[in-house]
């Protein structure tokens, strides 16, 4: 039943990268040498495939999902760590603000102090910043601090802020030269509840550029580095965000996941990221070259931070028409210290399918989970390969759709892999496009039968931990689609489906890279993900990065 494959492509970079983009921009060669590369992609063979399902052109978070199971609780014989806590907690800045020994504009000033730190520029975890809008903003947390009245956890926390969301006075890129030519008006909804709330917007986050990678190439900015080891990409497309939570450069980062793009990133720097519910926080304000699979949500280092940052964004938002329906959010009990009465459920030929030292780490994880009281259950994912297929014809037709124009008229300013890959999904038909919506209705029929029997379904965040930065492929990219689809081999079910999704941190290769954990549960119950997280910190054991700034 497992059908999920390794997929088989050239990698390319400098001239042979080139040459290739160049021949799949023209339409004549393009027809020559695409069907080999679909075929060695898997969408020659999934073109023969039949699903009568009814298309989703958008994930389907209202009907036929069943009422939470109700499981009976049984003893706990946990197996806990010594808990080591390398970050900055939230309650920790909290604190000080309210005991006088720190203030928000403090924290605003070192920030503004810290962009001359060499190892805060090598990590380029920022592309920009308005010290002016910071100072201010500051200024009034440190005064309502003062006067006793506080807006609540967030009020003088540092943030930062994904490219692809909108905030005044700053260009929403989306990590590139080109696109949002002109400053922001306004903030984008969850940037101006998480103002709202007080929190500090340390500046503009570094992504992979328009979204289409894991990796964080950026031909505009370059790629953000990894605080663990720093010849290694800190990921995408968030990654800029999971860059700077793990360095100490900011305590929560908004992010957005269209295939793994929040979770990935935050597995690579050792977070926590919650790709929430489709649906569920607003993407009003975001640069909408994707919008049937971009799920905001937020990268911190601890569970706490992601219950904060999600209660403040999560709701409806009558600008964004796909949060109009949703439960109201429910916050996370954070109290929480077992798992009882849970039940996860994994697919060992799925879970399996990474390098060894992630598989040995997240197996150590699904033991912990059984002896904080959860219920392991052996289940079979039919469809995943076809899965697969579908999530990248829909994500790639999006992205040329959403482009549109600013694609020929700036598309020589993307790096040569982009623009490959833009290339190669123009031969993705509409036949091709109606076919991946009725798998995403079919697969998302066989998950919401899975979540009748389990409560969780957990993998590996990713095949691969971050791969080295190629210093000679900055500029161009490298065109490495083969290990990218290893690496996005956990993270497309969540977002074809819509359903949330976390990242937790599980442990470190021998090398000293950080492994991810994913948890996936049905619609609308981020709180249980956070709450999963939040169990886990009795077993973590986190190690501070080489660069840490905080």
């Amino acid at each position: 039943m497992y059908d999920l494959k390794s997929v088989k492509l050239p990698r390319l970079s400098g001239v042979p990268l080139k040459l290739l983009r160049f021949l799949l921009e023209n339409p004549h060669t393009r027809r020559l040498l695409a069907p080999g590369l679909l075929t060695s992609a898997g969408v020659t063979a999934y073109r023969q495939q039949i699903d009568s399902s009814a298309p989703l052109a958008e994930p389907d978070m209202q009907n036929s999902w069943s009422a939470a199971r109700v499981a009976e609780p049984h003893p706990v014989n946990m197996a806990t760590r010594a808990v080591v806590s390398p970050w900055a907690s939230i309650n920790d800045l909290h604190n000080a603000f309210r005991a006088g020994t720190m203030t928000p504009l403090a924290v605003a000033e070192a920030a503004i102090a810290r962009r001359n730190h060499p190892d805060y520029q090598l990590l380029n975890a920022f592309i920009a910043a308005d010290d002016t809008a910071l100072l201010r903003d500051a200024t009034a947390a440190t005064a309502r601090y003062a006067a006793g009245q506080p807006l609540g956890l967030l009020d003088g926390i540092p943030v930062s802020i994904k490219d692809e969301f909108s905030v005044a006075n700053y260009r929403t890129g989306g990590g590139t030269s080109f696109l949002g030519a002109t400053p922001a008006t306004a903030d984008a909804t969850p940037v101006a509840r998480l103002r709202a709330a007080g929190a500090l917007i340390i500046g503009k986050g570094q992504m992979h550029e328009i979204g289409l990678g894991v990796v964080g190439t950026s031909r505009a900015h370059g790629p953000a580095r990894n605080p663990y080891q720093t010849n290694h990409t800190a990921g995408g497309s968030s990654g800029g965000g999971a860059s700077a939570t793990a360095s100490g450069l900011a305590l929560i980062a908004l992010g957005a996941d269209g295939g793994g793009s929040i979770r990935i990133p935050a597995a690579f720097c050792g977070m926590v990221g919650l790709k929430a519910t489709y649906g569920r926080i607003s993407s009003h304000g975001s640069a909408g070259v994707v919008w049937s699979m971009s799920h905001p949500g937020p990268i911190a280092p601890y569970p706490t931070e992601i219950a904060s940052a999600y209660v403040c964004m999560a709701g409806s938002d009558p600008a964004d028409p796909a949060t109009h329906n949703q439960p109201l959010p429910v916050a996370p009990n954070l109290g929480r210290r077992d798992l009882r009465g849970m039940t996860i459920g994994y697919m060992p030929a799925w879970f399996e399918h990474a390098d060894t030292e992630i598989v040995s780490h997240c197996r150590s994880m699904l033991h912990y989970y059984r002896s904080a009281g959860a219920e392991l259950r052996e289940i079979t994912v039919p469809g995943l390969e076809a899965a697969r297929v579908a999530h990248t014809i829909i994500i790639t037709s999006e992205m040329l759709n959403g482009l549109g124009s600013q694609l020929t008229q700036n598309g020589h300013r993307l790096t040569d892999e982009t623009r490959l890959s833009l290339a190669l999904s123009r031969e993705f038909t509409a036949t091709d496009i109606a076919h991946a919506q009725r798998t995403r209705a079919s697969f998302t029929a066989t998950l919401r039968q899975l979540f009748t029997t389990v409560d969780m379904i957990a993998t590996p965040t990713a095949g691969l931990v971050a791969p080295i930065i190629d210093a000679a492929t900055i500029h161009q990219g490298m065109s490495d689609l083969s290990s990218t689809f290893e690496i996005m081999r956990f993270a497309f079910a969540a977002n074809l489906s819509g359903l949330p999704s976390i990242s937790i941190p599980a442990g470190y290769t021998k090398a000293g890279l950080p492994v991810g954990f994913q948890l996936m549960a049905r619609p609308w119950k981020e709180a249980l993900l956070i709450e999963a997280a939040q169990v886990a910190e009795q077993w973590r054991v986190s190690i501070q990065p080489k660069i840490y700034l905080g």
